[in-house]
C-alpha cells in the first residue's frame, strides 16, 4: 500500500521591502487590536476592506495584538474577525498614515448553543440565505484562515513528526516508522490543489497496485471547489454533547471518489476542534470505512495549527473462493508536538 503524499514544499512569502513598496505605490498601516482596554487580541484576522467591500490585505495579529498591513495608498476600513465574535469594522482610515492605529474591538458573541439542527441541507454553496449553516461556516473559516496565515507559530513549535504503521486485526502493530522534521516556517503537510481533487478525486489505485489517498487541508476546505461538490447540514451527536458540527457529503449522483464527514466546533467557545471524514465513492476503501481525522490546537499567540492528523485504510486479503476481508489496517499520520518522540501514539 502506498502512503498518501502529504509532505509538500511550502513557499516562503515575505513582505516587500520599503523601497519596493514605494516603487509599487504601496503603503503600510500598523494596527494594534485589543479586546478591552489594555487586553491584547492575539490571533485575530485583520483585513483592509476597500470601498467595494473587497479584502485588499489580510494578516493575523501577533500575541501582543499588532500587525502591519501593506496595500496601495487609499482609504479603507479595518475588519477584525475573532473566533466566537461577530466581525468588527473600524471607521474609515487613510494610508499611508502617521503612527499606529489602535482599535478596541467591540462586537457581540456568537452563540452556537441556540443553533437549530434540522434535516435540511444546502448543496454547492453556503451563504447568508442559510443562516444556520453560515453561522457555523463563519466560525470554521476563521480558524482555517488563521491556520493558513500562521508562520511564526510553525517556527515556534520547532519540529513535527510523521509516521506510518501497519496493524493486524487484533490491533497489534506489525510495522512502523517515524520521521522527525525540524521546522522553520513551513508546515510538514499539504494536499493536492482543490481543483485537482474536485476533478480527479481523493483516491486513486486499487487493492492490487495499492492506493494513493488524500486528505483535505485548509486550502481545500476553504475553496469554492469544495463547496461546489458537497452538501452541508448542521449536526449534533449524543457522543459529543459539548460540540456542534457542520456535516458534509458529496453531491447526490457524484461518482468520483470523495470524502464525507464533520467539522466539529466547541459549542461554548466556537473554537474549531477537529475534522473527521470517511472516503466516499471509493470502492473497497468506502466499504471498509477508510478515512481520517485532523485535530487543531490553539497556540499561545491565539493562532491555530493542525495539531495532529491521521489517515487509515484497510489491509485486504482475498483467498480463493472467499470474499475480500480486512486483516488490519494501514495508518499514516503526524502533526506538531512538543515531544516528537511521542510519534504514532
Amino acid at each position: 500500500m502506498r502512503a498518501e503524499r502529504l509532505i509538500l514544499a511550502a513557499i516562503l512569502i515575505t513582505a516587500p521591502s520599503r523601497e519596493l513598496q514605494s516603487q509599487a505605490g504601496l503603503a503600510e498601516l500598523r494596527v494594534r487590536v485589543q479586546s478591552a482596554p489594555g487586553v491584547a487580541a492575539g490571533g485575530a484576522l485583520l483585513a483592509l476592506i476597500d470601498a467595494s467591500d473587497q479584502v485588499v490585505a489580510e494578516g493575523l495579529s501577533s500575541e501582543n495584538g499588532s500587525r502591519t498591513l501593506v496595500a496601495p495608498a487609499g482609504i479603507y476600513r479595518v475588519r477584525v474577525r475573532r473566533i466566537g465574535f461577530q466581525p468588527f469594522f473600524s471607521a474609515p482610515v487613510s494610508i499611508p498614515g502617521s503612527g499606529e492605529l489602535a482599535i478596541v474591538v467591540e462586537s457581540t458573541r456568537v452563540v452556537l448553543s441556540t443553533v437549530l439542527v434540522t434535516a435540511k441541507s444546502r448543496c454547492r454553496k453556503i451563504d447568508a440565505e442559510t443562516e444556520i449553516l453560515s453561522v457555523l461556516w463563519d466560525e470554521i473559516t476563521k480558524a482555517l484562515r488563521a491556520s493558513q496565515l500562521t508562520k511564526a507559530d510553525v517556527a515556534a513549535v520547532g519540529r513535527a513528526w510523521i509516521y506510518r504503521k501497519e496493524v493486524d486485526a487484533g490491533g497489534r502493530v506489525i510495522a512502523s516508522d517515524t520521521t522527525i522534521i525540524h521546522l522553520k516556517d513551513r508546515k510538514p503537510f499539504g494536499a493536492p490543489s482543490p481543483s485537482r481533487l474536485a476533478q480527479d478525486g481523493y483516491v486513486s489505485g486499487d487493492q492490487f497496485k495499492g492506493w494513493e489517498y488524500s486528505a483535505p487541508d485548509e486550502a481545500v476546505l476553504l475553496s469554492q471547489e469544495f463547496q461546489a461538490t458537497h452538501c452541508f447540514r448542521a449536526q449534533r451527536s449524543a457522543k459529543r454533547p459539548a460540540h456542534i458540527a457542520l456535516a458534509f457529503e458529496p453531491l447526490p449522483g457524484r461518482e468520483i471518489s470523495d470524502i464525507a464527514g464533520s467539522i466539529w466546533l466547541d459549542e461554548a467557545t466556537s473554537e474549531l476542534r477537529d475534522i473527521t471524514f470517511q472516503y466516499a465513492n471509493a470502492g473497497l476503501l468506502s466499504k471498509f470505512e477508510a478515512g481520517g481525522a485532523t485535530r487543531f490546537r490553539r497556540m499561545k499567540s491565539g493562532a491555530w495549527l493542525v495539531d495532529r492528523w491521521h489517515l487509515r485504510a484497510p489491509r485486504l486479503i482475498q483467498r480463493v473462493g472467499h470474499p475480500i476481508v480486512a486483516t488490519g489496517y494501514y495508518e499514516n499520520g503526524g502533526g506538531f508536538s512538543d515531544d516528537a518522540v511521542a510519534a504514532g501514539k
